[in-house]
Parts: C-alpha cells; structure tokens; sequence
C-alpha cells in the first residue's frame, strides 16, 4: 500500500515538474521578440533611423531597453515628428511619423525644411524635388536647433502669409515662390512662373500707422497692422493673378509694387 502511494507520488511529482518545463518555454517563447517591423517612414530607412537612435534588431530582441526608452529615442531625430512602439506577440512594432514640412528656409549657404512648429531639420535627396516656398533672407546663424536674432520673426510672418494665402486660394499659394527678408525694411515676394519680384510689404508704412493706433513690433506677426496689411495685400494679389497676370506673357513685368494703398504699380519688361 505504502509503495503503491510512493508510486502515485512519484508519478504526480514528474508531471507536475514536465507542466511546469512545459510552461516555462511556453512563457519564454512567448516573451521573447523574434521580429521588429518599422512603418510610417517615407524618407527615412530603418538604417538611418537605427544610427541615429543606436538601435538595431539585436538590441530591441534582447528586451534590454523598455519600449519607452526605444520610443524616446527614435523620437529625437529631427525628422520624426511622433514615434510610437508597441509589443504584439513576439514582434516589436515600431509606427513612426515624419515631419511635414510647410516651407524651405535657407541660411545664405544651406537649405532646411521647416515644419508647422517652426523646427528646422535637414533637406534629404529624396526631398530635393519638393515644390515648397522657400524663406530667404535669413541670418547665417540659422541652422538645425539655432536661429539668429529676427529669424524666428520672419519664419512666423512667413508661415502666416503661406498659410492665408492657402486659404485664399491655392492658386495663390503656387504663385508664391519665396519669401524674402533681405531688405529689413520690407517683405518682398518672388513669383514662381518667372521670379518676379513682388514688393509686397512695407515696414514703414506700417510705422506711420502705428503712430495713431497700437504701439508695437512691426515685426511681430501678432502686430494687428501687420497681420491687416498681409491680409489685404494678399486679396490684392489674387485679383491682380485672376484680372491682370493671366492675360499676360511670361516675364512680362520686371516687378510688381504693392507698397502703396489700394493700388498695385508694375514695370513692364522692355517688349517688341
């Protein structure tokens, strides 16, 4: 009876310890990352992503960094707007989402893509055929991280006149090539069928207007005049588009001159 107990026993003991081998695998199967897939990227490759971050298949399959540590890295790089990573299975997901970029802004030296928070990063190859604006007129100091003294200004004046004029009318919008602010006393625009010089905005003028309404930085896209003068000069430009420029040849003007009120003065290009 006795050796018939120690048998049962036994027997209860081994299969106890086979379901736990068993299950042990079974748990460390299933715990273990055997696969990381990325996705969102258009620009970027795995492999640019993974330098930047100091990343690779090997590291994230170890489980040696948290998600969060591998999220927070990937996110740094300046052209990643939003990462998110995530576990499914033995697979570690990987969802990233590249910057959009509103307008081109060049230093004098280097061109930069510039996204809707006004944050500067690199121009890759496959971004070289991007139709965008161009800001120009910036100091030398502006690079990926760093701005000069009024670039930051100019860059938000910039970003509001590229965004009222999409409001207005698209075809506006592609009729602006660059925006300029060499000249510190005016915004001036370039056209993009034939890089027609537009003088778009006077400084000045606008001074002379502060002095009987609210004082301010002429330069602050927050200045009520100026964002009132951008707003109409912009109505102005897109009838001059629809009821002048489209019955007109190519390089028919040498420039086009906005800075007076209610009414746009052009030089016309020496013509047989």
């Amino acid at each position: 009876m006795k050796n018939w107990k120690l048998i049962l026993l036994f027997v209860v003991v081994i299969i106890f310890a086979f379901s736990s081998i068993v299950l042990s695998g079974l748990w460390k199967d299933r715990s273990t990352i055997h696969n990381v897939v990325l996705s969102g990227n258009i620009t970027l490759s795995k492999d640019e992503i993974f330098d930047f971050a100091k990343l690779n298949d090997s590291i994230i399959c170890s489980n040696v960094l948290s998600l969060d540590m591998i999220e927070a890295r990937i996110s740094k790089h300046p052209n990643i707007k939003k990462a998110v990573v995530l576990k499914d299975g033995t697979t570690i997901k990987i969802e990233i989402a590249e910057k959009n970029p509103f307008a081109a802004a060049s230093n004098g030296k280097e061109l930069f893509l510039v996204d809707d928070q006004l944050s500067l990063y690199s121009l890759k190859k496959e971004q070289t055929g991007i139709d965008l604006p161009v800001i120009s007129g910036l100091s030398g100091e502006l690079t990926t991280g760093s701005y000069g003294r009024d670039d930051l200004k100019y860059l938000k004046i910039a970003q509001y006149i590229i965004s009222q004029s999409i409001k207005l009318n698209k075809s506006l919008y592609n009729y602006i090539s660059e925006i300029n602010f060499s000249d510190s006393s005016r915004i001036t625009l370039v056209t993009s069928d034939d890089a027609t010089p537009v003088y778009f905005i006077d400084y000045s003028n606008l001074l002379k207007k502060e002095k009987y309404e609210t004082i301010g930085n002429v330069k602050d896209v927050n200045n009520i005049s100026l964002r009132s003068a951008i707003d109409c000069k912009l109505v102005q430009l897109n009838a001059f588009l629809k009821q002048v420029r489209v019955y007109r040849p190519m390089n028919s003007f040498k420039y086009i001159d906005m800075r007076y009120n209610d009414i746009i003065v052009t030089k016309n290009n020496n013509q047989q």
